[in-house]
């Protein structure tokens, strides 16, 4: 099977449907059925996290609790702990920028399948029907959590650190394979159509055509990746794989809470340095924020590169990412024989074999759909306290673009500062700690797992909506200031419009994910498909196993269909 690149493809404008006009009364209309959908979808997930009559406060773990807001100035600092954390720490990069250039390779692959424009107008049908299927494979892949899949993937390989390194390479090569394919069709290809059309081979016309059109968003990508990447090698902790999640995760078993929260400032401070080492290479190579990534949006190309070219740092960064995953992968020791040792080939066909056929859990269907409602109900609750969060500081955390010079800019700079600190903490903590120190304070359940993620989805959310907030056009706000409006009205009769649409996009697509994410959560004893999930995985149960990883994979797909339709919905 080869790519057909013979022929130049007809542009997207020749087969293009024009949309359908849609009124404004009929868009009022659909905000208000959404707003009365989600408000009911609300109550009902209340009503589920606090059954009437239920205990919910854990107070046999509050003094945990206060054991623990006790020593947040106590953290541990003795040399030998502290050795622990500095090769924990580095444990943590080397898996994470691992897996992230496994995950690239994968999605370049993936992608140029994918793509459109490498495979021409009509392609043979064997070639259709492949790409069909690895769509349909990606989507599989990509709906599996990476801490599901390392937990499985132990049980094959051990506490190997290619556990870790799969678990991170294969559902996020599945997303880049979508996000490059697209990437790959959205660039003008008028370059390698004249290369088709002038006899050149196909990989050469890729190379010399639509790779370099595509390289600074394709790099931009590859750094927001690296930091989605470095936060779940953190979660993988979990699964026993090392780093600071496994670090972090025994110190809070044992309870000692001063090297949790040296763990935690490590934490703090690693996530703060690669975010802003990766704004700086994102904004020389392409200038493309996290919040335009996450939701696949690009920037005008006109804005694609920094006019005083790649910073010295930049540079270097591009220069050393070889060198530095070889010493990577000379610290954590990996060695790629073990996936094709006789003992992992016969573990593989016995854990397959145990999948498969699937099986009801004990109680039947109603266990199942049960912790199926739970998950559905914690990933509503978790958005509405993400969006609260949002809410409370998303526009404090949105960069400040008034005159520095005047009084009001120090303290709105202060803010500044304050917010992005805080969201910062929410998103660097894993979702799993959140959910250990939740359940010290309440009974097991939904609403601890709720509120675990909605702590951590709101960091994230709110740095994606305060991102999209820096680049709205003051242009209509200013000019109804100049024309006398006063500035409050001015500014939400201009900014609230776009501000809210801005929330609602990121919000949808931020619920698919945190719909996937229940799993981190009920790992570690909160409710839902996760728990059980890691009550069967426990039990070696794993044709109940499979018919857990299918519901999950029914509602990841249920809420990513509904959530495609709504946006399209909204946007008339």
């Amino acid at each position: 099977m080869t790519l057909r690149l013979g022929a130049p493809p007809s542009p997207p404008a020749a087969t293009a449907r024009a949309r359908k006009s849609v009124s404004g009364r009929t868009v009022l209309l659909r905000k208000l059925v959404g707003l009365a959908a989600v408000t009911v979808l609300l109550i009902w997930a209340v009503q589920r996290a606090i059954p009437a009559g239920s205990e919910l406060v854990n107070r046999g773990g509050l003094a945990l609790l206060d054991d623990l807001a006790a020593t947040v100035l106590h953290p541990s600092l003795e040399p030998a702990f502290l050795q622990v954390v500095f090769e924990a720490t580095a444990t943590t990069l080397a898996l994470a920028l691992i897996g992230t250039a496994g995950a690239l390779v994968l999605g370049l692959v993936g992608g140029l399948i994918l793509s459109d424009v490498a495979w021409g107008d009509a392609p043979p049908w064997p070639v259709r029907v492949g790409r069909l299927v690895l769509r349909g494979v990606l989507v599989a892949v990509r709906s599996v959590h990476e801490l599901v899949w390392a937990l499985l993937f132990v049980s094959v390989l051990g506490l190997d650190p290619l556990v870790a390194v799969l678990a991170l390479a294969l559902p996020f090569g599945a997303q880049s394979a979508q996000v490059f394919g697209e990437t790959f069709d959205s660039v003008p290809d008028a370059p390698l159509r004249a290369l088709r059309s002038a006899g050149a081979r196909p990989f050469s016309a890729l190379a010399y055509a639509l790779l370099p059109g595509t390289a600074p968003l394709l790099l931009s990508y590859s750094f927001y990746r690296f930091e989605c990447a470095l936060r779940s090698a953190v979660v993988l902790g979990v699964a026993g794989v090392g780093g600071l999640g496994f670090e972090l995760t025994v110190s809070l078993q044992s309870r000692n809470w001063g090297e949790v929260w040296t763990l935690v400032a490590t934490l703090l401070a690693l996530a703060g340095v690669v975010e802003l080492w990766s704004n700086r290479v994102r904004s020389d190579v392409a200038v493309v924020t996290c919040a335009d990534w996450s939701v696949g949006h690009e920037r005008p190309r006109a804005a694609g590169r920094s006019p005083q070219g790649l910073s010295r740092s930049t540079r270097w960064s591009l220069v050393l990412v070889l060198p530095t995953i070889a010493v990577a992968w000379w610290w954590v020791g990996l060695s790629p024989a073990g996936l094709t040792s006789p003992r992992t080939q016969e573990l593989t066909g016995q854990l397959l074999g145990d999948l498969w056929p699937p099986a009801l859990p004990e109680g039947g269907m109603r266990v199942l759909a049960d912790a199926t409602f739970d998950t559905v109900a914690m990933a509503v609750l978790a958005m509405a306290v993400a969006v609260v969060i949002t809410l409370l500081a998303g526009p404090w955390a949105s960069r400040p673009r008034a005159d520095r010079r005047s009084p009001a800019a120090w303290g709105r700079k202060a803010a500044w500062w304050v917010s992005r600190l805080l969201l910062l903490a929410l998103r660097a903590i894993p979702p799993t700690v959140w959910a250990v120190v939740a359940l010290l304070a309440l009974f097991p359940g939904v609403l601890p797992g709720a509120l675990a993620l909605g702590l951590y989805t709101g960091g994230i959310l709110g740095r994606l909506v305060a991102e999209a907030w820096e680049t709205m056009d003051l242009g209509p706000r200013d000019a109804l200031r100049n024309a006398g409006v006063p500035r409050m009205v001015s500014a939400v009769a201009s900014v609230a419009p776009p501000s809210a649409s801005h929330l609602i996009t990121y919000t949808l697509y931020r619920f698919e994910i945190c719909v996937r994410d229940t799993a981190i959560v009920g790992v570690v004893g909160a409710a839902g498909l996760g728990r059980l999930l890691s009550e069967r995985l426990g039990a070696f149960d794993f044709s109940v196993v499979t018919s857990v990883l299918l519901a999950s994979l029914l509602v990841s797909l249920t809420v990513e269909f509904v959530g495609r339709r709504v946006r399209r919905a909204l946007r008339g």
